[in-house]
């Protein structure tokens, strides 16, 4: 019996040794295709700097998400990457794949169950593709490849569950597949040589010559129309019996469309005093059914550019962790079944607690705002017990943390380039939003650290901008001091002014709404925060300081006419860097 115990546990501990060996190598074959791509895509290692190593999981890779120490997920769109993709594909575990608005070449692999199974969506629009297109993947929910010059037909798309479909803007001929046939027209535009349902017939494109033809008539043609002619006009009816017939006519079209109009009326008055009745029983007998169903209609989850694969039910499922609480509600970082991490912002009901459509166009709004320095918003959801926001993930944290963790000497450094860099980019954020076009002028209405994150190269992003002009407290929920208090520096280049914290000071009254100006004066506020803290090294700053000082004063000028605008604080930034 011993021997037989010691057999088994020798058993296992081989597996157990060869399993991690295993998982050892397909997440090393991870980084070595990773790396290849980056070779080609990026040969001055001018975007992918921070893919270095063998660890594509660490949390430094910008774009990669991984789960379970596996790549599942790759975003570097606007990224302007070269060569080939045909090295991603050889990641099995990738599910998510967006590489929009580059100029990638090559051709696409053939693309199976048994190399790709776990992929859901792939977006690789706006690039220079070439070659055929062949994916046969039951698991796709996103093909996007329009706008590349991607040619062959479309017969080897085997795709039974894609919802979100467009391979406009190419060189593709062919018949339409009956499975590809749901998706509407302008997925297939752009590609003469395609035909059949949605796109006109096969049959039509073969006709045209048949057509030219038939529109030059032999002359053999001519002679009998000559000929069929000249017969008729001997068959001619005399004039009084042409007009008794036209008359007669004319008496029978009117008695027709007076019976018609009568029986239009009569009709209308029965099926509108029906429907009215039917509505009142409605009312009376079912208020909560009607109840339900518009419960159930305010349910749904909006989704974005980039949040297509997004669903609620996945959502509410996700493990979450609390990034941090405060007056418009709480933040979680929430880990979805695939893998991806997204945060989420649950809005306070106290704060937010209307239904109204003014929310949902504003976050329309905010949905359609792209930029590399805007935290995008990819979904959302607006029921009457719930709010909640789909935000990128963020993994540095925000400047208020980077400054709180500096002065407290955890290791996390803010040296003085770094305070330029992120001020900068929450600058050029800001400048972006306030030059969207829009009906109204655009306002953030929230500037401050905790608002302003840190992404993957350090670069800040604006965050949580457009919402707290809902709230219903809005001046009460704007904070009155710092979040993190500001240096001795920042009081005494601000003056007064500090005990409004980030709050411009037109906005005391409770009666003024947030501008443009007033977003200027609380980004002045959080640079002064940022250029005077006491952690910086003066040698190594070299007098900068006093000039960006300078520009945080005039931000924060009493009367708002006197700010600069956001684009002109960008300029004056830049002579700093």
């Amino acid at each position: 019996m011993p021997s037989h115990n010691m057999y088994f546990i020798l058993v296992f501990f081989f597996f157990l040794v060869v399993t991690t060996a295993h998982e050892h190598a397909l997440r090393g074959r991870d980084a070595h295709l990773l790396l290849s791509f980056k070779a080609s895509a990026d040969p001055c290692n001018a975007v992918l700097r921070s893919w270095e190593g063998h660890d594509p999981c660490s949390g430094s890779w910008i774009g990669v998400t991984c789960y379970r120490s596996r790549v599942v997920g790759l975003r570097l769109d606007h990224s302007s990457l070269t060569g080939s993709v045909t090295p991603l594909f050889g990641l099995t575990r990738l599910r998510v794949l967006s590489l929009r608005r580059n100029a990638l070449t090559g051709s696409l692999p053939r693309l199976t169950t048994l190399n790709n199974p776990r992929l859901r969506r792939l977006s690789l629009s706006h690039n220079k593709l070439r070659g055929t297109l062949n994916v046969s993947l039951p698991s796709l929910a996103s093909l996007r490849v329009e706008h590349n010059q991607l040619s062959g037909g479309v017969e080897g798309l085997r795709l039974p569950n894609v919802s979100d479909f467009n391979v406009s803007s190419n060189q593709l001929s062919g018949k339409v597949t009956d499975l590809l046939s749901k998706f509407p027209a302008s997925a297939f535009e752009g590609n003469q040589g395609l035909c059949g349902s949605p796109l006109p017939g096969c049959g039509e494109v073969s006709r045209l010559s048949d057509d030219t033809t038939a529109v030059s008539p032999s002359p053999a043609s001519l002679q009998s129309a000559t000929d069929s002619s000249s017969s008729r006009s001997s068959t001619k009816v005399g004039f009084t019996a042409l007009l008794a017939i036209g008359i007669s006519d004319l008496l029978v079209i009117a008695i027709g469309l007076v019976v018609i109009v009568g029986m239009y009326l009569w009709l209308r008055k029965k099926l509108i005093t029906s429907l009215n009745g039917a509505a009142a029983s409605i009312r009376e007998l079912e208020p909560d059914k009607l109840q339900r169903e518009e419960k159930e209609k305010g349910r749904s989850l909006i989704c974005f550019e980039g949040g297509e694969d997004l669903r609620l039910d996945c959502l509410l499922k996700a493990s979450a962790e609390v990034l941090g609480k405060g007056i418009s509600g709480s933040t979680y970082r929430a880990v979805l079944e695939d893998g991806i991490i997204v945060a989420v912002k649950r809005l306070s009901a106290v704060q937010f607690p209307s239904h109204c459509k003014a929310f949902d166009r504003q976050m329309h709004l905010i949905g359609r705002v792209r930029h590399p320095r805007v935290v995008s918003l990819r979904a959302y959801c607006n029921a009457h017990e719930e709010k909640l926001l789909v935000y990128d993930f963020m993994p540095n944290g925000s400047l208020l943390s980077l400054l709180q963790s500096n002065s407290g000497g955890s290791g996390r450094t803010l040296d003085w380039m770094s305070r330029k860099q992120i001020l900068m980019g929450a600058a050029e954020g800001l400048a972006f939003i306030h030059a969207f076009p829009a009906r109204s002028p655009l306002v953030h209405a929230n500037i401050k650290p905790s608002n302003i994150l840190i992404d993957e190269q350090g670069n800040a992003c604006i965050a949580e901008w457009g919402i707290m002009r809902f709230a219903s407290n809005f001046h009460q929920a704007m904070p009155h001091y710092p979040s993190g208090c500001l240096s001795d520096g920042a009081m005494f280049a601000a003056g007064t002014t500090t005990r409004l914290g980030y709050r411009a000071p037109e906005l005391v009254n409770g009666k003024e709404q947030p501008t443009q100006e007033s977003d200027v004066y609380s980004f002045g506020m959080v640079l002064l925060e940022v250029v005077t803290d006491k952690e910086i090294d003066d040698a190594e700053s070299e007098g900068e300081v006093m000039g960006m000082v300078k520009i945080g004063m005039m931000c924060t000028a009493e009367r708002p006419e006197e700010r600069p605008k956001a684009n002109q604080v960008v300029r004056m930034l830049s002579d700093f860097l």
